[in-house]
């Protein structure tokens, strides 16, 4: 029997999420959005509201580093009310769109009343950390949830993505292809600017992810050569504006015509950040947010990817509109970005435009 009531646990990252959202739309058409209750972060909440606007949203304030107090008790303390709010809740349907689950998210998830629960078996479970074992598989004797094993890649399709296949087909009774779960976002409002623009999210969560400035310079003076360049959009998160803001000073440096037609914005909510990225005629980003979400918006988008975790979240494509651009596995010990030469990326870049 289909379910009536789903609650869908997704405490994650902000591309982690956007991989989830063909997931989170699937269901709100099988089941109807308004049956739908969702635990997420606080930064993704503008996001659930602007795609799911029928859904109940639960925020759960975790954070992953240290302040004052240890981690695991101060995201006890942050998430004492919220968790009141999940012992109350009871569905038919509980299901953990979050894999690698510590204590607390553990916790969190088995708190709400279910009659079922289907989850992932946890990878982190693989680490040498035998209390973190012993408190899932205390869960698991408690509540005789439904696993599914963590899947390996295949080919085209990322790990998670594949995860959140096997979760659905198991909760909706039936093999879900892996296009009706593909990630999908859309603009909720108009773009913020009126002229025709590129988009440049340079930055990533982590320095080893990131192209370096100077090349990303010397592609967008390529760029102006050709003539492709209209006004330039950089942005990202807020914590990342005075390095976006000494990149406009250094593209300015390298061209007057470039200084002219750059500008640095920072969306006010990851919402209107997908707005921006939705009017643009073209992104160029690293593996970053920006690159789940322009995919997801099958946007034109060309992402400089350094391999990290390659085959778990990335690459990933919507359509022929995207391009991960990866280093060969010849590179050695050479960074991975002295692969991208410009003249190949320009190349890609032009091949894009006419897509």
């Amino acid at each position: 029997m289909k379910p009536r009531t789903c609650f869908l646990f997704k405490p994650d990252g902000i591309g982690d999420f956007f991989l989830a959202s063909g997931v989170v739309r699937l269901l709100g058409e099988e089941l109807g959005e308004e049956n739908l209750s969702i635990a997420i972060l606080p930064i993704m909440e503008p996001v659930v509201r602007g795609q799911f606007p029928k859904a109940t949203v639960i925020c759960l304030p975790l954070r992953t580093r240290r302040v004052i107090l240890n981690k695991f008790v101060a995201n006890c303390l942050r998430s004492f009310f919220p968790w009141l709010t999940l012992l109350r809740m009871k569905v038919d349907l509980s299901i953990s769109l979050r894999n690698m689950r510590d204590y607390l998210q553990t916790v969190l998830f088995f708190s709400v009343r279910a009659r079922r629960r289907i989850l992932c078996n946890n990878p982190l479970l693989e680490s040498n950390r035998p209390v973190r074992r012993w408190t899932e598989e205390g869960f698991n004797r408690l509540f005789r949830p439904c696993f599914i094993d963590y899947p390996m890649a295949v080919e085209g399709v990322p790990n998670e993505l594949e995860a959140h296949r096997k979760l659905l087909s198991e909760a909706l009774g039936r093999d879900v292809a892996v296009r009706e779960i593909w990630p999908r976002l859309k603009a909720v409002e108009p773009p913020p600017i009126a002229a025709t623009y590129w988009v440049c999210a340079p930055f990533s969560s982590g320095l080893e992810k990131d192209f370096p400035r100077e090349r990303w310079a010397q592609l967008f003076l390529a760029v102006q050569e050709k003539a492709l360049l209209p006004l330039l959009v950089l942005t990202g998160s807020l914590d990342q504006k005075d390095r976006l803001m000494e990149f406009q000073s250094m593209l300015a440096s390298a061209s007057p015509a470039i200084a002219k037609k750059t500008t640095v914005i920072i969306p006010s909510n990851l919402q209107k950040f997908i707005d921006l990225l939705a009017g643009a005629i073209c992104v160029t980003t690293v593996d970053t947010a920006a690159a789940h979400a322009a995919t997801a918006l099958d946007c034109r988008t060309l992402v400089l990817f350094s391999g990290k975790h390659q085959g778990m979240f990335a690459p990933w494509i919507t359509s022929s509109r995207q391009q991960w651009l990866l280093p060969p596995e010849s590179l050695g010990d050479r960074p991975w970005h002295e692969a991208h030469q410009t003249a190949d990326i320009l190349q890609h870049l032009t091949v894009l435009l006419k897509s």
